[in-house]
């Protein structure tokens, strides 16, 4: 390594800012030698814990423009962006973007968000500043969340949930505010007499353009998606409380159809046991008093009352008991014993069913 690539080096590392923009100043050093795979002053001093003043500099110093380049070198990935988010250097983060850094750039086909997990660097922290600047979340992310940690995905919803409804609200007070520009646009551009005919078009086309860009950056929305084989999971491991947390984000359309919008999950179960799972669930939405949707139109919900799931329950609740005192009156004990093996919550209830 050069001597004056080690020198920058040294100074980094003890944050001697005052020496080193003198040596940058004085021997003019080429770009190419301040930012390759060996050696990335931008990286480094990210590395080093540099405040966030030095990094602004160094962007002077170096006449840094591009800051969407990476390496890969011994198959780890060096990049001023990734290296901001495995330092939780979260003000870095912001002035890279701001430069043009893209959050959405894609590492050997990797995501951001796949590659900070894969190598254990995700920490929940990061959500909130991917959700912020547009990260576009895909199913594979939600998969990579869900499998690192539950409370992580519902978080991500959350996040999601409130910034799509901001959005929203941004997009419908700027939708209000362009029909009243362009309504007052042809008086205030008129007011202007020094203003041609074309010098008017060109007026109206740069507002009109101006607007049309206000209003993609308005729009963008991450789509939540929650995986069918999610819910198969937890209805699997009686994970009840996991699958009302989903549901609480589901965004299909299915979803106003209410507790029917479990019947394909409950059909894909195995039928030996889906009756029991089915009245266990019944059960933890009743004495839980969650709110379930029986329709949803123009915005007006209508939820199942607690008299309907109740029925429902009992329902279910009085065919397995006739089915279970038939084999017992039977004698049938290889039934018995399949059906205690397949209704343990039915069995549990009816031995201590709740005052």
């Amino acid at each position: 390594m050069d001597n004056d690539i080690k020198e920058i080096k040294h100074y980094i590392k003890i944050k001697d800012y005052k020496s080193l923009e003198e040596l940058l100043g004085v021997f003019m050093i080429p770009t190419n030698k301040l930012q390759n795979k060996n050696f990335d002053i931008l990286c480094y001093s990210i590395e080093c814990g540099c405040s966030i003043k030095f990094i602004k500099q160094i962007f002077k110093w170096c006449k840094i423009e591009e800051v969407n380049y990476y390496y890969f070198i011994n198959n780890k990935l060096i990049s001023p962006l990734f290296n901001s988010f495995i330092y939780k250097r979260y003000e870095i983060i912001e002035f890279l973007i701001k430069k043009g850094a893209n959050i959405n750039i894609k590492y050997n086909d990797m995501t951001l968000l796949k590659y900070l997990i894969t190598n254990e660097y995700f920490i929940k922290d990061f959500i909130s500043i991917l959700v912020k600047h547009q990260y576009a979340f895909s199913r594979n992310d939600f998969n990579l969340l869900i499998q690192k940690d539950f409370d992580l995905v519902i978080l991500a919803f959350e996040e999601i949930t409130v910034f799509n409804k901001d959005i929203e609200n941004k997009y419908n007070n700027n939708y209000n505010d362009n029909n009243n520009n362009n309504i007052n646009s042809n008086k205030m551009i008129k007011e202007k007499k020094k203003i041609t005919k074309n010098d008017e078009k060109e007026s109206k086309k740069e507002i009109n353009e101006k607007y049309e860009k206000k209003e993609n950056e308005m729009i963008f929305k991450n789509e939540i998606s929650i995986s069918f084989m999610w819910y198969i999971s937890y209805f699997r491991k009686r994970e009840f409380n996991k699958i009302l947390e989903l549901f609480k984000y589901e965004t299909s359309k299915e979803r106003c159809r209410g507790l029917n919008f479990f019947d394909n999950h409950f059909n894909y179960l195995d039928k030996k046991c889906e009756n029991d799972i089915k009245l266990q669930f019944l059960y933890e939405i009743i004495n839980k008093h969650i709110e379930i949707p029986k329709f949803l139109i123009e915005n007006k919900k209508e939820f199942l009352n607690e008299i309907y799931l109740k029925n429902q329950f009992n329902r279910i609740l009085i065919k397995k008991h006739e089915l279970y005192s038939k084999f017992i009156s039977n004698n049938d004990y290889k039934r018995i014993n399949k059906f205690k093996k397949n209704n343990k919550f039915f069995l549990d209830f009816m031995q201590k069913p709740p005052k």
